[in-house]
């Protein structure tokens, strides 16, 4: 194929994938397409000599492949953001320098193209292109098939500063207002008794509308414990707890 040719068919590729857009089981064969094409330009801009087919789709692929990061790579380094639009712009960019290279070192010595190189790069896209769709199909009729429902679940979770605590905590003699994060997900509408224990001591206890699907904060209010032992502190919702340790005001010991 020469160099006009898959310049053509390269900035066709990238003009579909950067603007154009469609499905991913179309969209993937023809950007590995694209980067197969552009990897053949640097292989003609660097190399030019003829070699076994076969080895030349292998290093163009891989010539291509490399070709994503190193443009993402300098995306980056430019302040650009990674866009389909941007990555499709830039290899458009790379391609043409690497097409400008080409004819002109085409033109200077005239270098040879395996003439066998269209036929065997239609043979190793067809079976692939072939395996991407047959992928694609099993993996929808896969999502359709019933499935077990996913098990629900409600969580119950120390929040906000509480969520830092990794010793006891001193309590004041006026208690203290300690958030709790409550999420629930795959169960119906409920209403959970919400306790705290000091110990083995129940010291509150309240209802709770729980909400399918949600994630909230809840302010749990904990009394100060007798004395300035350590004592064991559990924040439960049904039958889900959180526990953490803490010590009340003064110097009376248990």
């Amino acid at each position: 194929m020469t160099t006009p040719r898959i310049l053509a068919a390269t900035y066709a590729a990238l003009a579909v994938l950067g603007f154009a857009g469609g499905p991913p089981w179309v969209l993937t064969p023809l950007c590995l397409a694209a980067l197969v094409a552009l990897g053949e330009l640097w292989l003609r801009a660097l190399a030019g000599e003829a070699m076994p087919t076969v080895t030349r789709i292998g290093l163009a692929t891989a010539a291509g492949l490399v070709s994503l990061p190193f443009l993402a790579i300098t995306l980056h380094a430019t302040g650009i953001l990674i866009r389909p639009r941007a990555l499709a712009v830039g290899l458009a960019v790379l391609a043409t320098l690497l097409g400008v290279i080409v004819l002109l070192r085409e033109r200077a010595d005239g270098a040879p193209v395996d003439p066998r190189l269209p036929r065997t790069v239609a043979a190793v896209a067809i079976p692939g292109f072939l395996t991407l769709v047959a992928g694609f199909l099993a993996l929808q009729a896969y999502d359709r098939l019933p499935h077990p429902p996913q098990p629900g679940y409600t969580s119950l979770a120390l929040n906000g500063w509480a969520g830092d605590i990794d010793r006891p905590v001193a309590i004041p003699a006026r208690g203290v207002h300690v958030p709790v994060r409550v999420s629930s997900a795959g169960r119906p509408a409920a209403t959970e008794p919400l306790r705290v224990r000091v110990g083995s001591r129940l010291v509150s206890g309240r209802a709770l509308a729980v909400v399918p699907g949600t994630t909230r904060s809840v302010d749990v209010f904990v009394p100060a414990p007798p004395g300035n032992c350590l004592h064991r502190i559990e924040i439960s919702l049904g039958a889900t707890s959180t526990v953490f340790y803490g010590h009340g005001p003064g110097q009376r010991r248990c």
